[in-house]
């Protein structure tokens, strides 16, 4: 049996908990495939708010990626995912995503869900 794969963003908002809380409630789900992008600004966050690492949220996920590879996978339409959450989401990322303006892998994913009409939150 496939995985089905759902992609995590963590921007760099507050309350990167529930980032962590999202990711600990799908790696209980292992017909689920966990794709992560954790920004920037998150890893600070993370550590100011959590006094925890980006390793620690990588731990949780089943593939994880740098946040400025625009050539990875899930920048592509052609890349079947069953959708995407960006928890928490800054107002920066989400005008990024409303503007269609990706400068990063986080936003460029978000686009992709637009675009090939899957789920977004």
């Amino acid at each position: 049996m496939q995985r089905q794969r759902f992609i995590v963003g963590v921007s760099g908002s507050s309350a990167p908990q529930l980032a962590w809380t999202t990711l600990q409630a799908l790696h209980r789900h292992p017909e689920i495939e966990t794709h992560l992008i954790v920004s920037r600004g998150a890893d600070k966050t993370i550590e100011f708010e959590m006094a925890a690492k980006r390793s620690d949220f990588e731990a949780l996920a089943d593939v994880c990626y740098d946040p400025e590879d625009l050539g990875a996978a899930i920048s592509s339409g052609s890349f079947q995912t069953i959708g995407m959450a960006v928890v928490p989401c800054s107002m920066k990322t989400l005008a990024t995503i409303a503007a269609g303006t990706s400068t990063d892998l986080l936003t460029r994913a978000a686009d992709v869900c637009l675009k090939e009409r899957r789920r977004l939150v």
